[in-house]
């Protein structure tokens, strides 16, 4: 008789927490989705989906990262625009400092939802892709986050189980 008053004090311990924990699992687990894509430059859901690079060629198909004569710069050198676009992560601006749009994701958590929100209005054109941009999506329904967040949700109901 006693284990089933055992077994009803850790369901009542976990029910408890798990409702408190369960949004901040989600919030960090999301943040840090976010992040991995801009750091890997790609999506992950079932698989790895690489962002489409810059274009480097402008609308007569020449490359604008090199010059072609010797007129201004070596002819083959990189231009002022090739050595700033050079080693540059996709959706990385130019001398923008701290305020790059990996840096501008938040969340807002409450016990029923969790809401992650940017400040930069362009941020949705660049996940869906709008007009000429191409979709370089970071953020969506993703099966690897919901894997993640899962095993962390598990890892914390042993620990609650252990007492």
């Amino acid at each position: 008789m006693s284990d089933l008053g055992d077994l009803q004090r850790i369901l009542d311990r976990a029910s408890q927490a798990l409702p408190e924990k369960l949004p901040r699992i989600i919030e960090v687990e999301g943040l840090n989705f976010i992040k991995m894509n801009f750091r890997k430059q790609g999506y992950t859901d079932t698989s790895f989906t690489k962002w489409q690079d810059r274009k480097k060629d402008d609308t007569r198909g020449r490359d604008k990262t090199r010059y072609r004569t010797n007129r201004v710069g070596s002819r083959g050198e990189l231009t002022k625009f090739g050595q700033r676009e050079q080693g540059r992560a996709i959706l990385v601006g130019h001398r923008t400092g701290g305020n790059k749009l990996i840096n501008s994701f938040r969340a807002r958590r409450s016990r029923q939802r969790v809401v992650f929100y940017t400040y930069k209005d362009y941020a949705s054109d660049h996940n869906e892709g709008s007009g000429n941009l191409p979709k370089r999506q970071f953020f969506g329904k993703s099966q690897y986050l919901d894997r993640k967040i899962q095993d962390k949700v598990t890892r914390e109901m042993d620990r609650i189980m252990r007492g």
